[in-house]
Parts: structure tokens; C-alpha cells; sequence
């Protein structure tokens, strides 16, 4: 069958796109000499800032991530709730190499005694949006947050069954607790929003700080049907 942007879709919930780690991790072996075999070998892990925080925070002991994060890297099965063979094998990712893959919210480990952390039990890890989402209490299906900052991303819990899209969101987990089923979410983003804003005052300069533009969008009747 024809391979597209989309053929991932059922399996991971993601288009194909280099936002997400697996295409980051194809250039890091094409262009860093020598990480595809220390990879392979088990000399060099890979992952996501959060695996990263809690193997520094370990003092290297722990090489951990949480489901959410693990379903925003294209490698992930959202079904099985594990890496995908077939995904690694595609992409050429040695299994060795990525985080093992918790729970959003169980202790982990204490960090390490040389880390500012020193002996704190940690016990929870969640993707940025997904955060908010629990953050925000969406608990239930149908319950939603929006979140505005550099872009606006709305995400909206699903239950506990991964819902495809037919109108290009993405289907990912929203979040975990120690020894029950996950709860999934579709989310859709803008990811130019906050930033527009800074890009207005520091590039185009049309404004000097940000509230202006409440007043420069409300002095126009008619925007012509001119969207950014």
C-alpha cells in the first residue's frame, strides 16, 4: 500500500514529521559520527529532556520516561504502551538505547545525593500540554483545557481507548497513574501564537510591546479576510 505522511497514524497517533524524536534521532546517526554503533553497542542512550532530567538526576543510574513522552516520539505503540519493534526497526533505533518506559506518576527513584535533589523521592513525570491537562483536573471524557503561551495547544481527554482523527489531530496519551489503564487525549496546536507576538515588536516592529496589539487589532472594522 501507498506509504504517506499519515501511515503511522494507527499505530502511534502521529503524522510523520521531524518534530517528533524518531527523525531527530535519524539525523543525529547521519551527522554525529560514531552514535550509531555506540547506540547500538549500549554506549549512548537517547531520549527525550525528561529521560534526560531523571538519568542526570539519578547520577546516571536511571534512564526513565513516562508514557506521555514516549507517545510523542514515533516510536511508541499506543495499544501495546511499549517501543514498537517494527517503528525501531524502520528508523533504525536500537532498543537499548531509549528510556524504559513508567507510569506518569510512581516513585521512580530518589535522585542522587550529588544532585540539588539530593534523597527526593521522584515520583512523577508528564509531557508539557499533558501536564496542564491533569493540571486543569481534566479528569473525565470530553473535559479540555487551552493552553497560550509561545503556541496554543488544545487537548481533550478521549477516555481509555486512543481516538483516531479524520481532521489531522493527534491521538496521544494524556497521562498515567501507577497500575491503572491510561487516559487518552486528542490534541490540536497552533504552534505560532505568543511567538507572533514577539516577532511583531523585535522583527516588523509595528509594536513596542506585546498589549499593544489588542488595540491595533481592535482600531480595524474590517480585517479583509486577512488571517495570520
Amino acid at each position: 500500500s501507498e506509504f504517506g505522511v499519515d501511515s503511522l497514524r494507527s499505530v502511534t497517533g502521529l503524522p510523520i514529521n521531524s518534530y517528533f524524536s524518531a527523525l531527530k534521532m535519524v539525523w543525529l546517526f547521519e551527522n554525529v559520527p560514531g552514535l550509531r554503533e555506540a547506540a547500538h553497542a549500549g554506549e549512548a542512550l537517547l531520549g527525550t529532556v525528561d529521560s534526560w532530567l531523571m538519568w542526570n538526576l539519578s547520577g546516571g543510574e536511571h534512564h526513565v520516561t513516562d508514557v506521555t513522552n514516549a507517545s510523542r516520539t514515533l516510536l511508541f505503540n499506543l495499544h501495546s504502551l511499549s517501543w514498537d519493534n517494527k517503528l525501531l526497526d524502520m528508523f533504525g533505533v536500537p532498543p537499548c538505547a531509549l528510556a524504559r518506559v513508567c507510569s506518569s506518576s510512581e516513585v521512580y527513584f530518589k535522585a542522587a545525593v550529588d544532585t540539588p535533589l539530593a534523597g527526593v523521592q521522584l515520583s512523577g513525570i508528564l509531557g508539557d500540554q499533558q501536564a496542564a491537562l491533569f493540571g486543569q483536573a481534566c479528569f473525565l471524557p470530553g473535559e479540555a483545557k487551552a493552553t497560550y503561551g509561545t503556541g496554543c495547544f488544545l487537548m481533550m481527554n478521549t477516555g481509555e481507548s486512543p481516538m483516531q482523527s479524520t481532521h489531522g489531530l493527534l491521538t496521544t496519551v494524556g497521562y498515567q497513574r501507577k497500575g491503572k489503564p491510561p487516559v487518552y487525549a486528542l490534541e490540536g496546536a497552533v504552534m505560532v501564537s505568543g511567538s507572533l507576538l514577539q516577532w511583531l515588536r523585535d522583527q516588523l516592529e509595528v509594536i513596542s510591546a506585546a498589549p499593544e496589539s489588542e488595540a491595533l487589532a481592535s482600531s480595524v472594522g474590517d480585517n479583509g479576510g486577512v488571517y495570520f
